[in-house]
């Protein structure tokens, strides 16, 4: 859902830095490392699976699509 190596389009669609406040998918602002809303709307928390911005099962640690479909490094 959101990166630590570099900038990524968060769920808003808004750009972010790594260690920025982000906002999911719901809409609600999130400080990394918090539990947040992936991108079919399920509650996730740091370290489990999450659905990326193209809607692909991620595990922590893999490659994501942000919010505008663009491939980040975690």
């Amino acid at each position: 859902m959101y990166s630590t190596s570099e900038s990524y389009y968060d769920g808003n669609g808004h750009m972010r830095r790594p260690g920025e406040k982000f906002d999911d998918y719901a809409g609600f602002s999130r400080k990394p490392g918090e539990a947040f809303t992936d991108s079919k709307g399920f509650s996730r928390r740091p370290g489990e699976s999450f659905y990326d911005g193209k809607g692909f099962s991620r595990r922590p640690g893999d490659s994501f699509y942000d919010g505008k479909g663009f491939s980040r490094r975690p």
